[in-house]
């Protein structure tokens, strides 16, 4: 289930509104009020509009702003890796950051360094140039106005973030530049693995750190690191282990199919007794769609006799070629959340690959 709103697009980019993101607007809102509230109190002689008002006027505008930073610093690394021609599926803008989706990491240590430094560069940039504009503000407008106030935070902010980005560990942006130096030294997966341990060890100290000091939002980002050290290393080593294999070397050419009007009764029936959890739907020798159980177990049982494939297949089919990469068909997997594809050759299906098909094939390249 998609949770994230597409609110428009940046240079062909989809820019998205996961809905974690749009809960913690407010909350951002609300510090940034409160601080502001604690710091100055008094009219600044802008007429009718109190300083209250004036307050969260500014709040808001704030986190706006913050978030618009965000946005920026993933098109800082979405950006280079256009020049490398590596497409980006969206940005989307989490309660935690934002996630650049890239149709591929390169595994070139001099362009993963490039991209991986843009875009706390660009956090940089913004923190310095907020920071200076915020001295010529306080000293027209004064030192606690609420513009040199939401300047002057903007900035830090940004700071921080470039700071926190370049903590060389998995899923920050300093866990990628350590892997790119690493692997101009060594094989790309033995550099991945160095980095990942490394960014486990700074997981593990950050975890300490929380439970001494009672701080829940460290532990927090520590299993956050350490997930996302471990989830890296493991994608990497499937890469890796999967390169050079096609998808006609792992898929399953003796393709079960069925008809549009076979019905449900039957086509469950043939589930329990062939094991299989979905089927290619083709009429004409033609592929229409593709029917799993999750399908079927949306149909009451009463009316499964009276229903037919035809009616509840779904008709928005992801499909690959015999040729393909291994890895497109994983990543395809992953991003669609599907379990199998089907395999077309000139527009004829000749074989089906699934999952299961894919953990085969990694167990027996890695000798697992």
């Amino acid at each position: 289930m998609n949770f994230a709103l597409q609110i428009g697009k940046i240079a062909g980019i989809p820019i998205r509104l996961h809905i974690t993101f749009l809960a913690i607007i407010p909350v951002v809102a609300y510090l940034f009020g409160t601080f502001s509230q604690l710091v100055y109190g008094k009219p600044y002689g802008f007429g009718a509009v109190e300083p209250l008002e004036l307050r969260w006027i500014y709040s808001l505008a704030f986190s706006i702003l913050l978030f618009t930073c965000v946005v920026l610093h993933e098109l800082g690394h979405s950006f280079v890796a256009m020049r490398y021609g590596i497409k980006i599926r969206s940005i989307t803008l989490y309660i935690l950051g934002g996630v650049a989706s890239m149709e591929d990491i390169p595994r070139d240590p001099a362009r993963e360094l490039k991209m991986a430094i843009a875009g706390p560069l660009v956090s940089g940039a913004i923190g310095a140039g907020c920071v200076l504009l915020s001295n010529p503000s306080a000293a027209i407008l004064g030192e606690f106005h609420p513009l040199t106030t939401l300047l002057w935070s903007l900035g830090i902010i940004n700071l921080i973030l470039m700071i926190f980005n370049l903590i060389p560990a998995f899923p920050m942006d300093g866990g990628r530049v350590l892997r790119a130096w690493f692997a101009s030294r060594m094989p790309y997966a033995a550099a991945t693995t160095r980095a990942a341990n490394i960014g486990k060890m700074f997981a593990i100290a950050m975890g300490l750190l929380g439970l001494l000091s009672f701080n829940v939002f460290l532990i927090l980002i520590a299993f956050f690191v350490y997930i996302g050290a471990s989830e890296e290393d493991k994608a990497t080593s499937i890469s890796v282990t999967l390169d050079g294999i096609k998808v006609k070397d792992m898929m399953s050419s003796d393709v079960r199919t069925v008809a549009p009007e076979t019905d449900l009764k039957d086509l469950v029936e043939m589930m329990f007794r062939e094991k299989h959890r979905g089927y290619p739907v083709v009429q004409a020798e033609k592929l229409v769609g593709i029917v799993t159980i999750s399908d079927v177990q949306k149909v009451p049982d009463p009316m499964r006799a009276s229903t037919t494939v035809g009616q509840i297949m779904n008709k928005k089919i992801y499909v690959i070629r015999p040729e393909d990469e291994a890895t497109d068909a994983m990543k395809k997997m992953a991003e669609r959340q599907i379990r199998r594809l089907p395999v077309l050759e000139n527009e004829r299906l000749v074989g089906i690959l699934s999952r299961s098909d894919m953990l085969r094939a990694i167990e027996i390249c890695s000798g697992w």
